[in-house]
């Protein structure tokens, strides 16, 4: 009753939870003590290919396209913004469990993508980025010296 897709994908999910774990670790370093506040959001994201693009989803519940920024540059996508749902609807707060303050996600992109071609759609409480995957032409060509 082992079922080896399963098994592949149990151990995807603690790769992928180990690896959150480390991106986690890493920004925390990597992030002025001034700016503890962008640790608070958590915005989870999944990458995968689809017909020739890389995709990015990530989760950004309440949150509107003008509070949300994405960048790109050279192998990492930084997806950045401030969730403020304290800030808008509340003049008191009697209580508070849902997470605000400014978020960073700096995500690494193994595969060389088109950052111009790149699009990103807001709906329902989930960004959507898409780059077109790059193939890298590799092989043999002389190259001529010049003078």
């Amino acid at each position: 009753m082992n079922d080896p897709l399963d098994k592949q994908f149990r151990s995807l999910r603690r790769y992928n939870d180990l690896k959150a774990e480390i991106e986690r670790l890493i920004d925390s370093l990597l992030t002025p003590v001034t700016r503890d506040s962008e640790k608070d959001v958590s915005c989870p994201f999944d990458l995968y290919i689809e017909e020739n693009n890389l995709v990015v989803e990530m989760e950004v519940p309440g949150l509107e396209q003008h509070q949300i920024q994405i960048e790109g540059m050279d192998k990492f996508l930084e997806i950045s913004g401030e969730k403020d749902t304290v800030k808008r609807k509340y003049k008191s707060c009697l209580g508070l469990e849902r997470t605000n303050g400014k978020f960073k996600k700096i995500i690494y992109i193994e595969h060389s993508v088109n950052f111009q071609e790149a699009r990103a759609t807001l709906r329902e409480g989930i960004l959507t980025i898409r780059m077109p995957l790059v193939v890298e032409k590799r092989g043999k060509k002389t190259i001529p010296l010049e003078d």
